[in-house]
């Protein structure tokens, strides 16, 4: 027979966080990375030229190929602008519909619909924050002609700093749903942010990157170009496990897990399709 103290001293059970699905994580950071490439090249750059009445010439996961001959400096700094302005336009879209519908879908469709807005903030950031220093890139043709470039650098660069901020911020808050109260443990908490930051990362920087090889023209420059987009690119997705706030009363006691679902890993398999053996080598042929 238990005694009072016994009785009293008896763990009480906790429920435990679903263990995370590598594969479904990995299948949406490749189909996310792919979506951000089509918002940047096509609906941002590909998109503004054709409405200025330029006539794109070759789109790839990593570039748009238009000729400027002839073309007014203002029209060519629009479409120079518009592939990270249509990144930007699409996350914060996501991050509203995401504050209007917080409880739409699966936890694996929360985490696509968290992925892409956070994808789509930090890669505009650091393009203006690294390549603007660089000087290589959209930003750099931005500034051409301008008066006090040194000084449209500066700005732009200091942009590319609050935008990524911004994106960081976001990143560790919304992430917070998926790691949870972490009654297994600090520890536990943190393998899963890691987990569904690093996994994305690699996965979708990996199919971006071997996907430039495809590409017929320059192969080796486009190559460091898919490593910079990618990998270079999306690395502040890695800092957000640094800044990731502690538990709040908002923490969840039991975290989203994105389970295993073959709906996401075929989308998945088909975005690496479209990697390869469209944009990859690029449209048109």
């Amino acid at each position: 027979m238990e005694t009072p103290l016994t009785a009293s001293t008896k763990a009480i059970p906790q429920e435990t966080a679903t263990r995370i699905d590598v594969l479904t994580v990995a299948a949406i950071g490749v189909l996310t990375y792919l979506l951000a490439s089509i918002i940047h090249e096509a609906l941002g750059h590909g998109l503004a030229a054709l409405v200025l009445g330029l006539h794109p010439r070759h789109v790839t996961s990593v570039d748009l190929d238009i000729s400027y001959v002839g073309v007014p400096d203002w029209q060519r700094r629009i479409v120079d602008a518009a592939g990270c302005v249509a990144q930007l336009l699409v996350a914060f879209i996501v991050l509203g519909f995401m504050r209007l519908i917080p409880t739409v879908g699966s936890a694996a469709t929360r985490y696509f619909l968290w992925l892409l807005s956070t994808i789509n903030l930090i890669i505009p950031g650091g393009y203006l924050m690294v390549m603007t220093i660089v000087g290589i890139g959209d930003w750099e043709s931005f500034v051409q002609g301008l008066p006090s470039p040194v000084i449209w650098k500066v700005g732009l660069v200091l942009l590319g700093i609050i935008i990524s901020l911004l994106g960081l911020y976001s990143g560790a808050r919304g992430l917070d749903m998926f790691a949870g109260r972490a009654t297994e443990g600090p520890e536990m908490r943190r393998k899963r942010r890691v987990t569904l930051t690093f996994i994305p990362y690699l996965a979708g920087s990996a199919a971006l990157t071997i996907s430039s090889i495809f590409n017929p023209d320059s192969p080796l420059l486009i190559l460091i170009s898919g490593i910079a987009a990618s990998f270079g690119g999306t690395s502040f997705l890695m800092l957000i496990n640094s800044v990731a706030r502690k538990p709040t009363d908002t923490t969840p006691e039991v975290p989203l897990t994105p389970e295993r679902s073959w709906l996401w890993i075929g989308l998945g398999l088909v975005a690496l399709v479209i990697y390869f053996a469209v944009l990859g080598p690029g449209l048109p042929r």
